[in-house]
């Protein structure tokens, strides 16, 4: 399970302004702020899902495929090694 961005343009606007700014803003006032800071950047280093699926078949996952969780919010990877 990961952080993903929404397929859907509405709700990928409102993710956007609440990960990228709410949380990392609240995530500093209760605990680390760097770390809430760096979750949003984290992102950024993903590849788009078709190619994490992809990058999951070739490494032995026929079957691997995306759920989206929270209207896109977060993703689940899942698959059965061959």
């Amino acid at each position: 399970m990961d952080a993903s961005e929404p397929d859907n343009a509405v709700m990928r606007a409102g993710h956007g302004v609440y990960f990228r700014h709410v949380v990392p803003w609240i995530g500093g006032l209760l605990s680390d702020g760097d770390a809430y800071a760096y979750l949003p950047r984290s992102m950024a280093y993903l590849p788009p899902p078709i190619e994490m699926i992809a990058m999951l078949r070739d490494a032995g996952f026929p079957d691997a495929e995306r759920h989206q969780l929270s209207g896109g919010i977060t993703q689940l990877l899942v698959g059965t090694r061959a």
